[in-house]
Formats: C-alpha cells, sequence, structure tokens
C-alpha cells in the first residue's frame, strides 16, 4: 500500500517529538519528515498531502528496531510447533504426536519448551519422540536456542554429530546441537521457508517494528536463508533487514557477510552458549550443576584476530557472550585487537556484544573503555530472573546482578533493545515494561530512556551512518508507528518523580502508560510506516482519509 506522491499528513495525534513536546501532527514526503506542528499548521500543509490520517488522539512514534532477531526460526515458531506452553514431557509429547499426523514423513521443527519452569523436569527420551513421531526427522530447539530435543532419524542424516562435544541421549548441545540444527534448517522446503519469513514480517510490522538485525550464522540458519530474507526486505515489503553474519574470519566469516552486504561479521557469532542449557561460560561451576563451568567456543587470539580483520575491512565485530568467563575473553581479544590497530580505531567500529548477562564491574568499565555497543533482551530478566526464577536455581547469588542495562547505561555505554526472538515474543512495549522494572531495583531504567533503547539506539548500533535515525524529528527518516493507548505518562521508576514530570509545564513529551510492577497494559498497533510507506494497517483502524 503507497502514500501518494505528494505525501501523508498525520492529525489529531499524541506526537512523541521531545523537541517540540506538544505536537499533534506531521508531515511526511518522499520518505522523510518535513514538518512537526500543531492543528493549525496542519490545516496549512493539508494541500500538500495526498494522504491525510486522523490518529484519533492516539500515539504517533518512530517505529521500533528490535535489533537481534531470527526471522525464519521465528516464523516457524508463528506457524508451527509451539512447545513454550507445555508443562511436562507428557504434554510435550502429546502436542508433538498430535503435530506429527499432520506433517508426517516431513521434517518437523518445533520450538521453545523450558523444563526449568516444568511440574517435572524429566526430557523425553529419544525412543519416546520417535514413537510420538513414527520415526519422523525431528528437531525441538529449547527456548534458549542453545540445546535440542531431537529423533533418530535426524541422527542418521547427521551420524557424524554422535562424535561431537555436547551429544547425549537426551538433548543434545554445543557443537552437536550445531551441526544437527544446521542441518535440519537447511533441509527445509523453500515454500515452507517462504511462508516462515512472511509469518514474521507480518507479524513484526503489526507489532510497530520498521527495521530488524537478523543475526545469521552458519548453525544458525544459513547464508540462502538470510539472503532471502534481505531480498524480501530490499523489495519493500517488511521491515528493513540488516543482516549480521556470526562466523569467525578463519572460517571465511568475512567472505561471507560481504556477499551477503552485512552489516558485519558477528552477531550470533558464539564465545559461549546458554545459562538455561548450562553452557554459558561461567568463572565458577553452575550451582545447580558442580564440575559443570559451561563451554567456551574461542579464545582470546581468535577475537583478537577477527576484530582486527573486520576493522580492515571496515564493517563491525561482534559476539554473543553471556556467562562472565566468556565475556574476559572477549574483551581480552578486543584489547589486543586495541594494541595492534589503536584504541581510536577499535572504538570507531562500535563492535557489537549480544546478551552480555553475567558481567563484573571492571568488565562493565572495560565495555566503556573500549566503546563497545551491547544489545540486550528485558524479557530475559521478567522470565528467567528474581529468587524464584531459573537464572537462580542454576547461578544462585550470582543471579541477582545480571542483565545490567541500568548501570551500562548510568556509566554511558550504549545499549539497545532486543527480543532474541524466537526465544522471547516480539513484544517490544513488553521488553520496555521488562527493563523500568527489572527485578534489581538498581537497574531499573526510565521509560524514556528505555524507549530510546528500542528505537533510535538501536539505529545507533548500526554504525554512524544510521544516527539520524529512529526520531521523529524534521529531516528524520519516516518510520513511524501509531498506537492506541488508554493513558499517558512520563514513567519513571520512582513515582514520586512521575506526578511531578506529568506537569504540563515541565514540557516533556509522555508515553503510553504500561501498568506497574505486577501488570503490563499493552498499547495497540493500528499502523506502521517503514520509509514513508505504509505497511501494516490495523484493520480496526480507520482514520486514513
Amino acid at each position: 500500500m503507497k502514500s501518494s506522491e505528494l505525501g501523508t499528513l498525520f492529525t489529531n495525534a499524541h506526537v512523541y517529538c521531545p523537541s517540540i513536546p506538544f505536537a499533534s501532527a506531521a508531515l511526511v514526503q518522499n520518505g522523510l519528515i518535513t514538518w512537526i506542528g500543531d492543528a493549525s499548521g496542519a490545516n496549512v500543509h493539508s494541500e500538500v498531502a495526498g494522504t491525510v490520517i486522523d490518529c484519533q488522539g492516539q500515539f504517533l512514534a518512530p517505529a521500533f528496531v528490535d535489533a537481534h532477531v531470527h526471522a525464519t526460526s521465528t516464523g516457524l515458531l508463528l506457524d508451527g510447533l509451539n512447545l513454550t506452553e507445555v508443562n511436562n514431557r507428557h504434554e510435550l509429547l502429546q502436542l508433538l504426536s498430535k503435530y506429527a499426523t499432520l506433517y508426517r514423513g516431513g521434517t518437523i521443527i518445533g520450538h521453545g519448551w523450558d523444563q526449568s519452569r516444568w511440574d517435572d523436569q524429566q526430557l523425553p527420551t529419544r525412543k519416546e519422540i520417535d514413537q510420538a513421531t513414527w520415526g519422523s526427522v525431528v528437531y525441538l530447539s529449547r527456548v534458549d536456542v542453545h540445546s535440542a530435543l531431537i529423533s533418530s532419524a535426524l541422527i542418521a542424516q547427521v551420524p557424524q554429530a554422535r562424535e561431537l562435544d555436547g551429544f547425549t541421549e537426551f538433548a543434545v548441545s554445543a557443537q552437536a546441537h550445531g551441526s544437527l540444527r544446521a542441518h535440519a534448517l537447511g533441509h527445509l522446503a523453500a515454500s515452507h521457508r517462504e511462508r516462515a519469513q512472511l509469518a514474521f514480517i507480518e507479524h513484526a510490522l503489526s507489532r510497530g517494528i520498521g527495521s530488524v538485525h537478523e543475526m545469521a550464522g552458519p548453525s544458525i540458519s544459513s547464508e540462502s536463508d538470510a539472503k532471502m530474507l534481505k531480498e524480501r526486505s530490499d523489495k519493500n515489503i517488511g521491515p528493513r533487514v540488516f543482516v549480521y553474519w556470526g562466523e569467525l574470519n578463519t572460517e571465511g566469516g568475512l567472505e561471507t557477510a560481504k556477499s551477503l552486504d552485512a552489516v558485519g561479521a558477528g552477531g550470533d557469532l558464539f564465545i559461549d552458549g546458554a545459562i538455561g542449557s548450562r553452557t554459558a561460560a561461567l568463572q565458577s561451576d553452575y550451582t545447580d550443576a558442580p564440575g559443570v563451568d559451561g563451554i567456551l567456543y574461542v579464545d582470546p587470539a581468535q577475537v583478537a584476530s577477527h576484530v582486527q580483520d573486520c576493522i580492515a575491512a571496515g564493517i563491525q565485530a561482534g559476539f554473543h557472550v553471556i556467562g562472565d568467563r566468556g565475556m574476559q575473553v572477549v574483551l581480552d581479544g578486543m584489547t589486543l585487537a586495541a594494541k595492534d590497530v589503536g584504541l581510536p580505531a577499535l572504538a570507531r567500529g562500535r563492535h557489537r556484544l549480544e546478551h552480555a548477562e553475567l558481567i563484573s564491574e571492571e568488565q562493565m568499565r572495560l565495555i566503556k573503555h573500549l566503546n563497545l555497543t551491547v544489545s540486550m533482551q528485558p524479557l530475559f530478566d521478567s522470565l528467567w530472573g528474581g529468587p524464584n526464577g531459573m537464572y537462580s536455581s542454576r547461578l544462585g547469588d550470582r543471579s541477582t546482578s545480571m542483565n545490567r542495562w541500568g548501570s551500562l547505561l548510568q556509566q554511558g555505554t550504549a545499549v539497545c533493545f532486543s527480543s532474541d526472538c524466537p526465544v522471547t515474543e516480539v513484544n517490544p512495549w513488553a521488553a520496555i515494561h521488562a527493563s523500568m522494572f527489572h527485578h534489581d531495583t538498581r537497574e531499573r531504567i526510565t521509560g524514556r530512556a528505555a524507549f530510546s533503547a528500542h528505537t533510535r539506539a538501536g539505529w545507533r548500533a548500526l554504525g554512524p551512518a544510521f544516527d539520524n535515525h529512529g526520531i521523529l524529528e524534521v529531516g528524520a527518516v519516516a518510520d513511524l508507528a501509531l498506537w492506541k493507548a488508554d493513558h499517558f505518562d512520563v514513567q519513571v521508576p520512582d513515582n514520586r518523580i512521575a506526578q511531578w514530570s506529568t506537569d504540563p509545564r515541565s514540557a516533556t513529551a509522555p508515553l503510553p502508560h504500561l501498568g506497574g510492577v505486577n501488570t503490563f497494559m499493552s498499547p495497540e498497533c493500528l499502523l506502521t510506516m517503514v520509509a514513508g510507506e505504509l505497511r501494516f494497517v490495523n484493520t480496526a483502524f480507520s482514520g486514513i482519509q
């Protein structure tokens, strides 16, 4: 659906423009915001608008950026076997068997089981999976996508996986998991992959998302999968897609990144694994698994070599890192690279750390010193944080100081927010709410800071060329979303400040009210515009004239 070349005029809106806090209208022409003002100005500008949108008093704001996604895998979950709600192995097997009756003979891909939340944490055996699916090829990823339940038929297609680290008779992890996952996803039919990507695109637009950072890699998806997704973006049918390719330089990662026109050779380039699968690399053992301290996939010298080559090639480096031992490997490698190329050259790259869940004070200071950007997932804390969460059972007292976006932002580190979907749901407002109400009150941030982390910061994470994106200001790119919200306020962790800040004399642009510590009130997306073109319009919205 294309807007007229004459432009699109938004009227009667709560416009989120901090420099013009009482704005109620905006004009978009040739993909850019060309005017912002009030109702009287809108009457004048209506003459140059081919389309007028009456926002009906709702919230007009920059579209969200999801800075870490796996599009095809998320689409498979939206359009396939969703295991996020099962409560035990019996429910999993029942749901799996029912699904298999519909797809008998085809590869069965499922996602989302999390035994840490089950009433009985016993996993199904491989024999039970084989029986439930009549011998089908089955790949069922854990919620963190760092381990999986698989069938004998899948192993028969990748027999070498038996010899790799992480192969067990229950869930597979580490190198064995990567090999089996790559095979299962690599053999999806083109039509199945297309359906999944289109399902993701439609879903993301309906959540007000105007751009995503696709974290591709050889053990995550495939080069062809990333190309297909980027082609869809280039045809302007959905959110903008910026690809990261997670593979070391010594394994051809830079060449593949260049062929994909990727922003970086990084993203999900694994330093370690995940806490739920006990593969995140820790300085000391897991509390619930003595003798287990996680897995390291690379060493500091490999990190340094990769970063140096990325700097020489003019693209970003980046790494998936969750545990504190994994973080030390990254930072040691980055420090080695800085000694070789110079700190200013390294700092200019805004190289990325994905997740960074468990970091020490010294590591946090070094992240700032190296000018690294951290992509974080607030819903991780709301799902698994707190005294009764999975992190607590895995890590004990260490879990009380995790996902430290508040501390990172306070010291001036660039932090952007993301879902890591399908690990968590695609829901930026839920992520903002979670960041405001972190289980550790010291890490809570203002709603305004959280909104910036899920909009402008996602653009800035891509590099200096995008510093003027993600804002609603004259001259900015028109990636916008309109939201239905019942109440507005200036959201901060301290209610006393909120009550003072909402005084109109403070001239502070309000955000939709999202609820309190134990409640979440989600705004409803009415439309999403990408580069000045309407890509999604809610069927319930009647304001387009």
